[in-house]
């Protein structure tokens, strides 16, 4: 891409008054509670022993050479600039989720943030599809294997699954599909030939993606909304309709009989309260003959550089067990040690771009 172009995902608004003061004072690494007391925002202003309530994390200028903290659909009056003094733009964050800085989001801004804070890394989805494509191997497979991608949002997942090889195999998406209009209109601009379609899952048949896919997937991913399982929220688990879809993918999988699945959460559907959401989730792919693994990981030990943290599920008949892919090796150290490089920097991952334009 060529950074001189004017990029529509990079762009911000300047900061004025209180908040381009705070900026301003804020240090390399710094937060809220850095500042002078008289800059701090009221939540910090302590009473006695406490504050006075609100968020404990308001702004965080970002380290050169250390990852940053998740990126959500909210960092962008929250994440400042480790150099300039104004918070990042959509373009910066998509490059701590690892994309490119030639794929260009669809949509009006506020989708456009929630796209690139709802996505997987992609370095995190290239070390999974490598893992993969190693169970495949050992299955008999070779070549160009094809992926059926579910709740796919802006494909962060499946850029890193392209990107995985081992041997002569590689990972193919040969369809994919997404409740949100922008999300595949983001992919038709960027991947056409992932065949995106925005629909409904709970409308949509197993026949159908079969169809669009050209044939029978070997391998079937995809993450169902996180909402109801992240620590963030209420917590409400497979109480939530949104939780319950993942039923929905155990069906299509149960209908397709892929070799291998993936499935990708917030690492909170462990920790919901008061819920056996895990337990049911095995339970729905015992019932369908499929043996399941999960694991947490962050995405900073695979070259992100961002301290994402995520739970995959990998998934395969109860034939193949003996082939189930394995959890991935970092390649990545948090200060690096005599076998692999240090965590990737924020700073360092959007140094490269020019000065943003202003809204």
């Amino acid at each position: 891409m060529n950074l001189s172009l004017r990029d529509p995902n990079h762009c911000t608004r300047k900061p004025e008054g209180i908040v381009l003061e705070r900026i301003q004072h804020l240090p390399v690494g710094g937060k809220m509670g850095d500042l002078p007391p008289h800059l701090q925002h009221k939540s910090f202003i302590r009473k006695g022993k406490k504050k006075t309530g609100g968020p404990n994390l308001r702004i965080i200028r970002l380290e050169n050479d250390k990852p940053s903290l998740t990126v959500t659909a909210y960092v962008y009056n929250k994440f400042v600039h480790p150099e300039a003094d104004r918070y990042i733009t959509p373009r910066e964050a998509a490059c701590l989720q690892d994309f490119p800085d030639d794929y260009i989001f669809q949509g009006a801004i506020g989708s456009v943030r929630q796209q690139i804070g709802n996505a997987v890394p992609a370095k995190l989805g290239m070390a999974l599809g490598n893992e993969i494509c190693r169970s495949l191997h050992l299955q008999g497979y070779s070549g160009e294997v094809p992926v059926a991608s579910y709740f796919c949002g802006a494909g962060g997942l499946d850029l890193g699954l392209e990107s995985s090889v081992f041997k002569d195999l590689r990972l193919t998406t040969k369809f994919c599909t997404d409740i949100d209009k922008d999300s595949c209109l983001t992919i038709q601009h960027n991947r056409p030939d992932w065949n995106p379609h925005q629909c409904d899952i709970r409308k949509l048949s197993s026949d159908d993606v079969v169809a669009f896919c050209g044939e029978k997937p070997v391998v079937i991913v995809g993450g169902p909304p996180c909402q109801s399982f992240s620590v963030a929220g209420k917590q409400r688990g497979t109480q939530d309709p949104l939780g319950q879809l993942y039923r929905d993918f155990v069906r299509h999988i149960d209908e397709i009989r892929p070799s291998v699945v993936l499935m990708e959460n917030v690492y909170g559907l462990a920790q919901v309260k008061a819920s056996n959401t895990l337990s049911e989730i095995y339970e729905a792919f015992e019932q369908i003959g499929y043996s399941l693994n999960h694991f947490e990981v962050t995405a900073a030990d695979f070259g992100t550089p961002q301290k994402r943290r995520r739970l995959i599920f990998f998934g395969v008949p109860k034939s193949l067990l003996s082939h189930m892919p394995r959890i991935p090796e970092a390649t990545n150290a948090p200060e690096g040690d005599m076998f692999l490089p240090p965590y990737a920097g924020a700073g360092q991952a959007i140094s490269h771009l020019p000065e943003p334009h202003y809204l």
